[in-house]
C-alpha cells in the first residue's frame, strides 16, 4: 500500500468497524470531520503538558462517534509520551457501589495503563522500571558509575527523596513507602516483595491487616479513596519522566441506568468530587475524557442534570439567534457531537473503499456517482440526517464492499440495488 495504511492494520480496522466496535489502531487513516472538537481536545493536551488539568464530556447518541473520538485522542496522547488508561463503565464498574464497583473501576484503570512502547495495557511494571532507570541514569550523569561502591547508596538516596516528596499528598506516605519497597525488592532480587507491591498498587488487598503484614502499610485502595490513588499515579508518572496521565472513561450512560435513585446520586456525587478536583486546580498533569448520551446527561429525573450541583456546573450557556446556535464554546466542559454531514461521510466511504480494495486486492469499480447513490439510499432510510449514525453507515457500507468483492461476476449496480 506504499505510504498508505499497512495492509494488516487496514484489515484490523475493517474487521472492527464491521463488528460495530472502534479499532485501537489505524484511526488516523479514517478520521474525517470533527475538526473543531479535535482542536479543542488537543488544546487541552497542550495545557496538561504545562501542568494544567482538563475534564471533558463527549456527548452524542449511540453510534455517533464518541468512542472513536476518545480512541483517536488516546492514540495521540500516547505518542506525546503520556501514560494513558481507559475503562468502560458497566453494572460491575462504576464510580462507587455497595459491591465494590468503584474499586473494580480503579483496578481496570490501573491494569489498562499504557505508554508509547506498550500501547495496549499492562504498562505499570514498565513505568516503575523506567522510574528507577531514570534515577540511575541521573546518578551516572553525576559521575558515579554502577561499578562504583557508592552507586547503590546514591540511587537509594534519590529514590528516598522522590518518595518522601510524595508524602505531602493524601495517602502519599504509604504510596511512597510501597514504591521504596519495590526498589529495594528489585535491587535485592526479592520477587515476593515485588509481587506484593503490584498487588497493592492494583488494589488487590482485601484488608488493611493483610497489607500491614506483607508490606508494613496501613492503607489499601477502596471504593471511597480510589481516585486519590489515581492522583498519586499522576504525580508518579511525572516523576518517572512522562508528560502526564490521561484517562478515558466510556459508557458513562451506565450510571443513568442504575435503578436506585440513591445509587445514582452516590455516583453523581463521586463524579462531582472528581470534576471539582480537576477544575479547582487541585490536580496537575491530568486529563479526563468521558462519553455519555444526550439523554443520560440532560434527563432531570435520572441523568446527570438530576444532580443539581453537577447541572449548574455543566449546563450549556448557549447564545442563540432566532433559535439557531451560531457559535459553540469549544472550551466548555461539554463537547456535543453532531452527525457527520454528507460531504464528510462521502470522504469517509471513499477512504473505506480504497482500504477495502487494498486489503482484498481487487477493484470495486465504485465511483463518484456510486458513492452519491449509496448515501442517498442510506439517508432515505432515516427520518432525517441526524437519525443516521456513523456506526450504522459504516457497517452498511462495509457490507456492500464485501458483497461486491465476493460477487465480482455480478454488476455492481445489481448488488447496490439489493441493499
Amino acid at each position: 500500500m506504499g505510504n498508505e495504511i499497512p495492509a494488516e492494520i487496514a484489515a484490523t480496522v475493517l474487521n472492527s468497524l464491521k463488528g460495530g466496535v472502534v479499532p485501537r489502531v489505524g484511526l488516523e487513516y479514517i478520521t474525517v470531520g470533527r475538526r473543531n472538537e479535535i482542536a479543542a481536545l488537543l488544546q487541552d493536551v497542550a495545557m496538561i503538558e504545562k501542568g494544567g488539568a482538563s475534564f471533558r464530556f463527549v456527548v452524542g447518541k449511540y453510534g455517533s462517534g464518541k468512542t472513536f473520538l476518545m480512541h483517536a485522542l488516546r492514540n495521540h496522547v500516547l505518542e506525546k509520551d503520556f501514560v494513558v488508561t481507559d475503562a468502560e463503565l458497566s453494572v460491575e464498574k462504576r464510580f462507587v457501589g455497595h459491591r465494590g464497583q468503584g474499586l473494580a473501576l480503579y483496578k481496570e484503570l490501573v491494569h489498562n495503563m499504557a505508554i508509547r512502547s506498550c500501547p495496549d495495557s499492562g504498562a505499570l511494571p514498565i513505568i516503575l522500571d523506567k522510574w528507577i532507570s531514570t534515577i540511575e541514569n541521573e546518578v551516572v550523569q553525576k559521575g558515579v558509575l554502577p561499578k562504583d561502591e557508592g552507586f547503590e547508596n546514591e540511587v537509594s538516596k534519590r529514590i528516598f527523596e522522590t518518595t518522601s516528596a510524595m508524602q505531602q499528598q493524601i495517602n502519599g506516605f504509604d504510596f511512597g513507602r510501597v514504591l521504596q519497597l519495590y526498589y529495594e525488592g528489585r535491587k535485592n532480587g526479592d520477587e515476593e516483595i515485588q509481587r506484593s507491591v503490584f498487588r497493592w498498587l492494583y488494589g488487590e488487598y482485601r484488608t488493611k491487616t493483610e497489607a500491614k503484614s506483607e508490606l508494613g502499610v496501613n492503607l489499601i485502595v477502596t471504593d471511597e479513596n480510589w481516585f486519590e490513588f489515581i492522583r498519586l499515579f499522576t504525580d508518579f508518572a511525572i516523576r518517572a519522566g512522562y508528560k502526564g496521565l490521561y484517562l478515558c472513561v466510556d459508557e458513562l450512560s451506565n450510571i443513568y441506568e442504575i435503578p436506585s435513585k440513591v445509587g445514582r446520586e452516590y455516583n453523581y456525587r463521586k463524579l462531582l468530587d472528581i470534576y471539582n478536583s480537576i477544575m479547582q486546580g487541585k490536580v496537575k498533569y491530568m486529563g479526563i475524557l468521558m462519553s455519555i448520551t444526550k439523554e443520560a446527561l440532560e434527563d432531570r429525573t435520572r441523568g446527570i442534570y438530576s444532580y443539581e450541583s453537577l447541572r449548574t456546573r455543566l449546563e450549556d450557556k448557549v447564545l442563540t439567534k432566532d433559535g439557531i446556535v451560531p457559535f459553540r464554546d469549544m472550551a466548555a466542559p461539554i463537547i456535543r457531537l453532531a452527525a457527520l454531514n454528507p460531504g464528510e461521510t462521502y470522504v469517509l466511504i471513499e477512504k473505506l473503499t480504497k482500504m477495502h480494495e487494498a486489503v482484498y486486492d481487487y477493484q470495486s469499480k465504485l465511483d463518484h456517482d456510486d458513492y452519491i447513490y449509496f448515501l442517498k439510499q442510506q439517508y432515505a432510510k432515516a427520518q432525517n440526517a441526524e437519525d443516521m449514525t456513523v456506526r450504522d453507515m459504516i457497517r452498511n457500507y462495509i457490507t456492500l464492499l464485501n458483497l461486491i468483492q465476493q460477487n465480482q461476476n455480478k454488476p455492481k449496480q445489481e448488488i447496490m440495488n439489493a441493499q
